[in-house]
């Protein structure tokens, strides 16, 4: 228990150089969105579109840029986690085949692509060489901090300390990520329905607002350019970047 708690202690403390993968991850980076706002802003400022539109839309612009962002992660984690039950798997066969366990890494780094690939193949390769297995699975999961993966390292860890037949959990393990990335695609595809729903609504909006100053571009520009007019119109904007943020925290489960 004691030889346990450093590897515990270390590993929740995520690596500065980790892939952009998992839960924390997930939930987007707010310097993307505050980098596509500041920009979208800036560059509206230089036309003579109304100040504050120009940056509730900015505003709006850096909430989809961080929602986007966050998408993007929750999906690359779990098609990582999807080839990680595939890995698992075939570690598992080959390790109950009696080969050993660096040769069987060796294996599934040969069948295995991305970011998956690079880390196991760098975890077998420090084990070859006599690096200390305990470090070398916590640096594995400070890389690709997916839980999937820190079950499995924390899995070795112990199974290289106490010794034991390994393919039984190997396959455990891999049944269980395997129903995780299930469940976690279906919750997201139940989801979709939401998004797709702000995103349209916010698609006719602007369509009806583009079609307006098609037909009367003077008028509109008049109306955006008063007080009153360009103060609704912010309005409106900074309501709906407030309406995405506020789905996104709504939509985003954890599984």
């Amino acid at each position: 228990m004691t030889a346990q708690a450093p590897f515990l202690e270390r590993a929740a403390t995520p690596d500065p150089d980790a892939l952009r993968v998992g839960q924390d991850a997930a939930a987007g980076r707010p310097l993307v969105g505050l980098f596509y706002g500041l920009v979208t802003a800036l560059g509206l400022l230089l036309t003579s579109l109304y100040v504050e539109l120009a940056w509730t839309l900015g505003a709006l612009v850096g909430a989809l840029a961080w929602v986007i962002d966050g998408q993007i992660v929750a999906s690359r984690s779990v098609r990582i986690e999807g080839q990680l039950a595939d890995a698992l798997d075939l570690l598992g066969s080959s390790v109950a085949a009696g080969v050993g366990l660096v040769e069987a890494l060796d294996g599934v780094v040969r069948e295995s692509r991305g970011p998956l690939r690079q880390v196991l193949g760098a975890a077998a390769e420090r084990l070859r060489l006599g690096d200390d297995p305990q470090r070398v699975f916590e640096e594995a999961w400070a890389t690709l901090p997916v839980p999937a993966f820190r079950l499995l390292t924390h899995y070795l860890s112990v199974q290289w300390q106490s010794g034991g037949a390994l393919a039984p959990g190997l396959h455990a393990i891999a049944e269980t990520v395997r129903d995780r990335v299930n469940l976690s695609r279906r919750v997201h595809g139940q989801s979709a329905e939401a998004r797709f729903s702000v995103l349209g609504i916010l698609a006719v909006v602007y369509g009806i607002a583009l079609l307006a100053w098609t037909n009367n571009p003077e008028r509109v520009t008049a109306f955006l350019g008063s007080g009153i007019g360009g103060g609704i119109a912010a309005a409106c904007v900074l309501l709906q970047a407030g309406g995405v943020i506020w789905m996104a925290r709504l939509t985003r489960i954890e599984v």
